[in-house]
């Protein structure tokens, strides 16, 4: 069964990850199609300190020359030779049929969002991963066709009109300026089969949410 794994690493596992410690920068990998042999990586820099990342990044690889593609506000985009999948972190995912969907950083760790082929490549994945030293969490793991289905999904249409309609109406506020009554006016319907409506709407969405979760 094909996956999408949401893992989170420490920010160590890619070079970059010292600029995210010691400033105050967001990254993220950006996803291209290579139309030629040669390797070039993407990454955008945002937040204030976005402006000092090429020299954090050209410290940070050393050999790899990094180069300003654009400014935007908040941020720029960089480009470099450096190929990411001779990084420890990503060096087995194409030997694993795996394809790196997202890859951006927060204060602390690393966020992966993983097309992956099966439940053992990911436990393949950990081992590797523990054995170059680089601890992976497994935040959700979701079925392909789960992942793209819509989280409304498995609702009947009139579950749907009475959960639409009952937060239009305000009945989900903190103050409650609709009552299940006055829905049930509404559609013409009892107030008890209102509520049983909503129940039922809720349950199904609930079921969804439990079978996406890891």
């Amino acid at each position: 069964m094909c996956l999408i794994a949401e893992v989170l690493v420490p920010l160590s596992a890619l070079p970059f990850g010292r600029s995210v410690e010691e400033y105050d920068i967001e990254l993220e990998l950006e996803q291209t199609i290579p139309l030629s042999d040669s390797v070039t990586s993407f990454v955008w820099a945002r937040g204030p300190d976005a402006s000092d990342f090429h020299t954090l990044a050209e410290q940070a690889l050393e050999t790899h020359e990094v180069t300003l593609v654009a400014r935007v506000p908040n941020g720029a985009l960089y480009g470099s030779d450096w190929d990411p999948g001779t990084s420890r972190l990503f060096a087995e995912l194409h030997d694993h049929g795996t394809v790196l969907l997202e890859c951006t950083s927060t204060e602390n760790y690393w966020r992966l969002r993983l097309r992956v082929p099966s439940h053992s490549v990911l436990s393949d994945l950990r081992i590797h991963w523990a054995n170059n030293g680089i601890e992976a969490e497994f935040d959700q793991i979701t079925p392909l066709a789960a992942d793209e289905a819509p989280l409304g999904e498995g609702l009947t249409d009139s579950q749907r009109e009475a959960l639409l309609l009952a937060l239009e109406l305000g009945y989900f506020d903190d103050h409650r300026r609709t009552s299940l009554d006055e829905l049930g006016d509404e559609l013409d319907i009892s107030r008890q089969a209102v509520a049983a409506r909503l129940r039922r709407a809720y349950r199904t969405l609930a079921e969804r949410i439990r079978d996406e979760s890891p």
